[in-house]
């Protein structure tokens, strides 16, 4: 069943996401920088191969790696965290310190210094737990816009088909705009919750009603949230093929950056 909410994290500092209900398919199919080779930091993985310098499993070029995300899409639920880089000759330069720091990273799910390594030359360093939560840090942070955007339009587009019969033409939407997402950069980094419990168009629109929840997990899955929470909402307008962004009085919603 396709999940009613989405919550979003964004730690603007880092560039990491923490997300619920965006998976690791999701990551894999919206990605339009895919890695050439990524280090598996769970020390429990089995897959890959051993690199004898740092004592990693590691997967090579990028029809291995794609194999490896069709794997992993395909056991939803299974912790997995990876980091990518550009030559695998680097890792036998790599010392002592850059390894712990790998290490470290892994163990404890999140960076001892920067989470972007210059011998490395990672654009991703990502981190998926059970119970569909992943953490994603993204070097560039418009490959994440552009993965909500596809997600979030996706959502929509499965929400005003729902009903729709085996004779009745499909409605096709236009994305959400990556400019639109960049813009809720700061709304993001309250921890929000993107509501897709609406079925079908109203007044040829959909309306996505944004609520802040912080950094609480628990409300995330709340039945119900609290008006005062409501700190916008996306609408999309299916006559005009246009989305547009309602504010509520919250000061953080389109604030400058």
């Amino acid at each position: 069943m396709l999940r009613d909410r989405l919550y979003i994290h964004l730690d603007g500092i880092s560039n990491s996401v923490i997300s619920k209900g965006i998976a690791y398919e999701d990551f894999y199919r919206y990605t339009k920088r895919r890695p050439s080779n990524i280090i598996l930091l769970n020390p429990n993985e089995r897959e890959g191969e051993y690199e004898t310098h740092t004592n990693f499993r590691v997967v090579r070029g990028e029809e291995a790696v794609n194999r490896y995300f069709k794997l992993i899409s395909s056991r939803p639920g299974s912790e997995t965290c990876w980091i990518d880089f550009k030559d695998y000759d680097v890792l036998s330069r790599l010392t002592d310190n850059e390894i712990a720091e790998l290490l470290y990273f892994g163990h404890m799910k999140t960076q001892l210094r920067s989470p972007f390594f210059y011998k490395l030359q990672n654009n991703y360093v990502f981190f998926e737990f059970t119970d569909d939560l992943s953490k994603v840090y993204f070097r560039n942070i418009d490959e994440f816009y552009s993965i909500l955007s596809q997600k979030m339009t996706e959502k929509v587009m499965q929400k005003i088909n729902i009903s729709t019969s085996f004779f009745r033409r499909r409605l096709e939407i236009e994305e959400v705009s990556i400019d639109l997402v960049s813009q809720l950069k700061a709304t993001m980094q309250e921890g929000i919750v993107f509501d897709f419990s609406q079925v079908g168009l109203k007044n040829n629109q959909y309306f996505i009603p944004i609520f802040v929840v912080e950094d609480n997990l628990r409300k995330v899955d709340n039945q119900r949230y609290r008006s005062e929470d409501k700190i916008g909402t996306l609408v999309y307008n299916h006559r005009s093929k246009e989305w547009s962004v309602e504010k509520e009085q919250y000061e953080s919603l389109f604030m400058k950056q």
